[in-house]
């Protein structure tokens, strides 16, 4: 097995700092992903300025390692035309060896201004199947960074349809929603996570319906595939990827040596002799779990047991267990400096301290809270106390890892002759260099030893470089003043390493223009009325539906698939027959295990399709495939949030955008609507998630259903169960309201409004219908009829 596919299983460490990268490559990773100063999915990291970065991206190749940049969220126009292309082009002229990304626009101006800069699609991208993946190789991407969610069959089938390289996370934090997909921090607190700064509400509390107590019932543990890394290596997976920038160093380094550790011994020695050391387990469970590890989704499609409901952070390991008479008998062997806490019942840390002194297993100690009120506190005999921080560990990876420095071997030759120039000539890999001094001069007194001439040189200190051998040619009469050598030594070294970086650095980068085209010109603030479409989302909205027909601008009726099938398309010829368009809604995610059910539903709708919604690229291409020339819009979750995007993603045909809803009325305004579908009303879609929060909570029953979920704030949101596909969908719980922006909108000039319904009654979707009637089409006076709404981005916009 072993040298060819070595090669080719890379092991990608996350660097959110300097110290970080080092730590990793030390313990045995091959690359790491690291932020630059902005544009990155992790805008929080201590992330490097350029001079910095484009050091570590030396650092990496002078060690054979490679650096990939993260610019995997999305862009806004101003940003994109203005800031981008000065931003990257540093790095792409010091080498870097890769970039992430998730924005269209910043897709096809990479292409135009960087040529021969390798694009990695990011896990942002919401890559769930074969179509997406062959569209992005014929796009030019050489990597994609598959989502979470899939199962290994499907990591295979993808395998099995594109050259391009596998990237998976095999180790780290699991987002709740399908990555790229998530609205929920940008509209609770305009921190998005489309731009890299997500506030986590995935790790808050939440309540369910009526139910008094909260819990954390949408955060889910770490994933660990160390168990599957055979069937990862066999499935075809590339690279192996190790979720967390935001975590310390030591914590790149244990994960990057049990990955590369564990690879390596499964290529050498097969799966019949592959086995995890439980000692390893133990290891990474006392550095960093959130109530143990998952296996992720490779081998299940959701479920409780991959959510930890206690607490959303570090959970420690039980280290003792409080006895009868108050002292603690220790669980393990504990070690000054190690970090304990007891807990309370909602799983917050009631007391911490640490250890003064070591504790050997079955010991007995005392509690030694700091905080005088805590002293006195009696907590039940059985309580267990867990350590949260493990010294010895810490210190163990510090000592092996994080205080080290790789170092490269060289092989050098110094020669010094009287009355000639000092010469130094170094070698390393096809390199050889020589550099002269001074000429040496014939000592006055006693010569110097080849062990004198050759410490200066030795001394390579915080170089990427130490001798393997360092050979003296020497006539044995000469001296040479320690600074010359050591100015000798500074130069060679210096010149080794320039000719050495020479291969990497490039020139070709151009920044080019995007042109207006002739939509986006003198077609904003025409103030013409748009067309008006609605979507129906849930059996009883599609029944309420009905009611459109008595609005006779309502041109297109948006209704779920599935759901038009169920009422065996009774509203939809209701509809049809009032001279309304029909657009099937499709799933929001696509997964291989509904392809051949929804090719069954498409052909049952065709007779009434005028066209498809699409929420995913992923089925956006699987619709083009099997109706080449059919009309599709474009929901706001593929990201057109640029022109450059836009223009990209109408190369498509016969497609229709749906405006962004991230962006204000000005950067809008800038972005042009045009010829975009512009959402007016309707309760926000925050996340996607192929976990369901009534399995999790109550027990699959396998019926629809609409939760009610409360935060620490007494703020609604609203999760359904989409049983049909088996994913849930979580609404904001107040609706977005702009109809009574009026003005505003029509500035705007978009293609077509839109008013979603998901749980509204029939009244309200009556009185929402006439409000839009009397201040659109009977021109009075604008009034809101919603007194709990929210403007969305609309006004506030993010950063």
């Amino acid at each position: 097995m072993g040298s060819n596919l070595r090669k080719n299983i890379e092991i990608l460490a996350p660097a959110g700092s300097m110290e970080s990268m080092k730590a990793a490559f030390m313990a045995g990773a091959d690359a790491v992903y690291m932020g630059g100063s902005r544009f990155g999915a992790r805008a929080f990291a201590n992330n490097p300025e350029e001079e910095d970065l484009k050091r570590a991206i030396d650092y990496a190749h002078l060690h054979d390692k490679k650096l990939y940049l993260t610019m995997n969220t999305l862009f806004k126009d101003k940003e994109l035309e203005d800031e981008a292309y000065d931003f990257l082009k540093p790095y792409y002229e010091e080498g870097l060896d890769g970039i992430i990304i998730q924005d269209l626009g910043l897709l096809s101006m990479l292409k135009d201004s960087f040529p021969k800069l390798p694009l990695h699609a990011s896990t942002q991208m919401t890559i769930t199947g074969v179509e997406t993946a062959k569209w992005l190789e014929n796009q030019g991407l050489e990597r994609i960074v598959l989502s979470r969610e899939l199962s290994l069959d499907e990591i295979k089938k993808i395998r099995n349809n594109t050259k391009m390289e596998l990237e998976v996370f095999v180790q780290g934090a699991l987002c709740y929603c399908y990555s790229g997909q998530c609205l929920m921090s940008s509209f609770i607190g305009g921190r998005s996570g489309n731009r890299g700064r997500c506030a986590q509400p995935c790790r808050l509390p939440y309540q369910v319906g009526d139910d008094k107590k909260s819990d954390y019932l949408i955060s889910p543990k770490d994933i660990c595939t160390l168990e599957d890394i055979p069937n990862l290596v066999d499935g075809g997976v590339n690279s192996f990827k190790i979720e967390g920038r935001m975590k310390k160093p030591e914590y790149a380094a244990l994960t990057a040596y049990l990955y590369r550790h564990y690879v390596d011994q499964y290529l050498t020695y097969g799966r019949e002799n592959f086995h995890i050391d439980v000692k390893d387990m133990e290891r990474l469970m006392d550095l960093y779990n959130r109530g143990g590890f998952s296996g992720g989704y490779l081998h299940q499609h959701n479920g409780g047991d991959m959510i930890f409901r206690e607490r959303p952070n570090h959970m420690g390991v039980p280290a003792g267990k409080i006895s009868k008479k108050g002292d603690i008998r220790a669980m393990t062997g504990l070690n000054a400096g190690d970090v304990l806490e007891i807990r309370g019942k909602d799983g917050k840390a009631q007391v911490q301290w640490t250890l003064s002194q070591p504790i050997l297993k079955d010991g007995m100690f005392k509690l030694q809270a700091g905080n005088r009120d805590k002293k006195n506190v009696k907590y039940p005999a059985g309580t267990t106390v867990f350590r949260v921080r493990n010294q010895v560990l810490i210190d163990e990876l510090h000592n092996a890892y994080v205080n080290k420095d790789l170092k490269e071997k060289i092989y050098g030759t110094l020669r010094i002759v009287k009355d000639s120039p000092v010469i130094l000539m170094l070698t390393w890999k096809d390199i050889q260099i020589s550099v002269q001094g001074v000429c040496a001069q014939k000592a006055n007194n006693q010569p110097m030893s080849e062990e004198q001439l050759k410490k200066p040189v030795l001394k390579t200190g915080n170089t990427p470089f130490v001798f393997e051998t360092l050979e003296v040619e020497t006539d044995g009469c000469c001296y040479v003043p320690n600074s010359q050598l050591n100015d000798l030594r500074r130069r060679a070294l210096e010149m080794l390493e320039e000719e050495y970086l020479k291969r990497y650095k490039r020139k070709d980068a151009v920044n080019i223009p995007l042109q207006p085209s002739l939509t986006e010109k003198g077609t904003v603030g025409n103030k013409t009325m748009p067309e008006v479409h609605v979507r129906l989302a849930g059996m009883e909205l599609l029944k309420r539906g009905r009611l459109l027909s008595e609005f006779p601008w309502i041109k297109r009726v948006y209704v779920e698939l599935h759901e038009a099938i169920q009422d065996q398309f009774q509203t939809v010829r209701l509809l049809k027959k009032a001279g309304k368009n029909i657009y099937f809604s499709m799933p929001a995610i696509f997964r291989e295990k509904d392809r051949d059910k929804l090719k069954k539903f498409m052909r049952e709708a065709e007779h009434y399709a005028d066209g498809w919604l699409v929420h995913q690229l992923e089925t956006a291409l699987f619709v083009r495939s099997e109706y080449p020339e059919t009309n599709m819009t474009f929901d706001s979750g593929i990201y057109a949030m640029n022109r450059r995007a836009k223009r990209l993603l109408e190369t498509m045909g016969n497609v229709t955008l749906t405006a962004p809803v991230e962006l204000n009325y000005s950067e809008l305004r800038a972005l042009n609507c045009c010829d975009m579908e512009l959402m007016i009303y309707g309760h926000q879609l925050l996340m996607i998630s192929a976990q369901c929060i009534k399995k999790t909570h109550e027990g699959c029953t396998r019926q629809p259903d609409m939760i009610q979920l409360t935060d620490r704030q007494h703020k609604h949101f609203y999760a359904y169960n989409e049983c049909e596909f088996c994913y849930n969908k979580i609404y904001n719980g107040s609706p977005t309201m702009l109809l009574d922006k009026k003005k505003e909108l029509l500035t705007l000039n978009p293609l077509a409004f839109r008013m979603d319904f998901t749980m509204e009654n029939k009244e309200q979707m009556s009185e929402l219908l006439k409000s839009f009637d009397e201040i659109y089409i009977q021109d009075r006076p604008e009034r809101n009829v919603l007194k709990e709404f929210t403007r969305g981005h609309f006004t506030r916009g993010i950063e």
